[in-house]
């Protein structure tokens, strides 16, 4: 299920040419992160400090300005309401799950009529 939402959100949130990235990459980056976890602690600074700046180059081209401070206001805003629901009591904590239940299975009713 966590696999079927991952990829409807990469869908929203990510260019065409960055989901083809991301999921052909995504079987052969395995090995290459262990290489390069094993390999950083013998790298000398300098080239680790180019081989950040060349990621980080590459980040830029997937993501636009726009696209990364919508990214940053919808973590502001996940942030707020994570505090907000770590403020419930555990009583409204649990008033607040059966008013979302009941509210969802009236939602498949409403729109059968």
């Amino acid at each position: 299920m966590f696999k079927f939402i991952g990829k409807a959100l990469a869908g929203v949130l990510l260019t065409g040419d960055a989901r083809k990235a991301v999921s052909g990459g995504a079987k052969a980056s395995s090995k290459p992160k262990k290489a390069a976890a094993s390999a950083s602690p013998g790298m000398p600074q300098v080239q680790q400090s180019e081989a950040i700046t060349k990621m980080q180059a590459q980040v830029k081209g997937l993501i636009t300005e726009d696209r990364a401070e919508l990214i940053r206001q919808a973590m502001r805003v996940r942030a707020a309401k994570q505090t907000i629901l770590a403020d419930l009591s555990d009583d409204d904590r649990a008033r607040l799950v059966a008013t979302a239940m009941k509210a969802l299975l009236r939602e498949g009713r409403e729109k059968k009529e």
